[in-house]
């Protein structure tokens, strides 16, 4: 299983908010996230859709990684740096593997009596079900379109 920056999020779940607002974390995600080494999901809303964007330690230092590329002064940088900064929530999974989503991520994902996991292969989202149900059709489209400009990668040739 890879773990840490080589993990891989495929998949999807659809799992049930309970009374307390409690989601379980699927187990495949959480044999990807490592969690016994730290026992946190980074969590932030998503800034292009009602989902939550989220990983493990690193998908967090691979957002500072690329942060860190930009001009130190430029307007993205610091857009990007501020909405992380301020809208990134830790959250730890209990021993089940159960999550409490803070109120402004669930308002965000509009997450009411379940949520659908998604691989997102590095990372993964959480997202309302029915509104996934709409994003993955125009995604397959545009997929089938990207498909076409794919091309295989270079053969590897083993050193003897």
């Amino acid at each position: 299983m890879r773990r840490g920056a080589e993990a891989r999020f495929f998949g999807s779940y659809v799992n049930k908010i309970d009374a307390k607002g409690r989601l379980a974390t699927p187990a495949a995600f959480r044999r990807a996230l490592d969690l016994a080494s730290e026992n946190v999901i980074y969590c932030i809303p998503s800034t292009e859709e009602p989902c939550i964007d989220c990983g493990g330690a690193d998908y967090l230092e691979h957002w500072m990684l690329m942060i860190d590329q930009l001009d130190p002064c430029s307007p993205k940088r610091v857009s990007l740096e501020r909405a992380i900064a301020t809208q990134l929530t830790p959250i730890s999974p209990d021993k089940e593997g159960r999550i409490v989503l803070p109120d402004h991520l669930r308002k965000h994902a509009h997450l009411d009596s379940q949520a659908m996991f998604a691989g997102h292969i590095r990372s993964f989202q959480i997202w309302n079900p029915e509104a996934f149900d709409e994003v993955l059709v125009a995604a397959k489209k545009f997929a089938s379109d990207a498909k076409l400009s794919l091309r295989n990668p270079p053969a590897i040739v083993e050193a003897s």
